[in-house]
């Protein structure tokens, strides 16, 4: 019996031998495809940084300019886009000046596709914010944020929330002529795109804001007054600030609507951060940030003209006249009047006259933002600071300073 017990128990640690160098072999292999798909990773997130200049370059440029020095704010907007936004991958196709949006839309289906497949950590607002764009009536890449003229010849990208009623007016009056005798071709009379050939080399333009002014100008418009939030819907999650008659709860009962009867005169600022911890739990168009319209986050160093909706606005439009000339002045004027600030040295945006949502800081922003919902903000928004070169306003600064004072 022991004799034969020998070469079996000699098979049998040979066995064990094998499939142990087996698991090792295993391990091994297992151990560099995460660093080949780590490695990966990095020159993809390396990829999209090259792409526009890096926030650090501009919070140098910043400082040595005098504009600002680098601080909460900024330390904050670094480390979300560092966890976001960069990990959206370059795309292969140019989608510069595609007039079929398909490429920029194909190339975010393919930056989540990639951060689910590899099971990437993101924050769960950036996970929604891309899954709401890429939604079927998200919005952002949908052709009616394309306007185009041949009287001057120039592009449009208009942006939710960036004066977009005003600008339809612009190209509506621009494209008179496309309503006088086929008015099949206009939108209640009205062409933002013209129906004539578009000259191969027209200059493309867009205005851009300051995100945390832009964000509170939706709320305002979309969410502050009752009658807006139920009419419009544009405040969501409407289950949470409007919901309707066919939204049923899991026992088939309507759900309540929480705001109803709510008065929130003097509660501004409580209600603007309960909107703000909320949004992305359903990402709005007008609430999206500004460097997903028209892929600008990719093409904005490629754009003719870039004006800003801030305190030079009125010069910016200025600007925009005396570059693309022809009709544009007149009709820029009787939209925007702006000749009069530009004559007067005016360096104020007052807004649109009888807006409830038009921005009059530092006195409105006072009234809604918290050190608390201006971090949560920029959060969200720090693809627009980083990729749109926009800065940070000195308002917000401020108010980060005066909490970290008292603390």
């Amino acid at each position: 019996m022991a004799s034969s017990s020998a070469p079996e128990k000699a098979q049998s640690e040979t066995s064990s031998r094998r499939g142990t160098n087996k698991k090792h072999l295993l391990a091994f292999l297992f151990l560099i495809l995460l660093l080949l798909t780590a490695l990966s990773l990095h020159q993809q997130t390396t990829m999209t940084r090259s792409l526009l200049p890096s926030l650090s370059d501009s919070v140098v440029q910043q400082s040595l300019t005098g504009q600002s020095t680098f601080g909460e704010a900024d330390l904050i907007i670094q480390r979300s886009f560092e966890q976001s936004y960069a990990h959206i991958l370059p795309c292969k196709k140019s989608s510069w000046k595609a007039m079929d949006s398909r490429i920029a839309i194909d190339c975010m289906q393919q930056t989540r596709d990639h951060i689910m497949s590899q099971n990437i950590t993101v924050p769960w607002w950036f996970q929604t914010l891309l899954r709401d764009i890429l939604a079927g009536g998200g919005g952002v890449y949908a052709p009616w944020h394309h306007f185009y003229t041949t009287k001057p010849p120039f592009h449009f990208c208009t942006v939710g929330k960036v004066a977009t009623t005003e600008w339809r007016k612009v190209f509506c009056k621009l494209n008179a002529q496309d309503c006088v005798d086929d008015s099949s071709s206009c939108r209640r009379n009205c062409a933002w795109k013209t129906t004539q050939k578009m000259p191969a080399k027209a200059p493309w333009a867009v205005f851009v804001r300051d995100p945390l002014e832009r964000l509170l100008s939706g709320f305002l418009d979309k969410c502050y007054n009752p009658r807006t939030r139920k009419n419009q819907g544009h405040c969501e999650p409407n289950v949470v600030f409007n919901p309707k008659k066919s939204l049923m709860n899991a026992k088939n009962k309507t759900y309540a609507n929480l705001l109803d009867s709510l008065d929130i005169e003097g509660q501004e600022k409580a209600m603007f951060g309960a909107y703000v911890d909320v949004l992305p739990l359903k990402w709005n168009v007008h609430f999206v940030p500004q460097a997903m319209f028209c892929d600008l986050h990719r093409n904005i160093d490629k754009y003719d003209f870039v004006g800003n909706m801030g305190k030079d606005f009125y010069f910016d439009l200025d600007r925009m006249a005396n570059q693309f000339g022809g009709q544009l002045p007149e009709i820029l004027n009787s939209t925007f009047g702006y000749k009069d600030h530009v004559m007067s040295g005016n360096h104020e945006n007052t807004g649109k006259q009888g807006s409830g949502h038009a921005m009059h800081t530092p006195a409105k922003v006072a009234r809604f933002y918290t050190a608390r919902t201006v971090r949560r903000a920029l959060e969200y928004l720090s693809i627009d600071y980083v990729m749109l070169g926009l800065q940070v306003p000195e308002w917000a600064r401020q108010m980060l300073k005066e909490e970290s004072s008292t603390i």
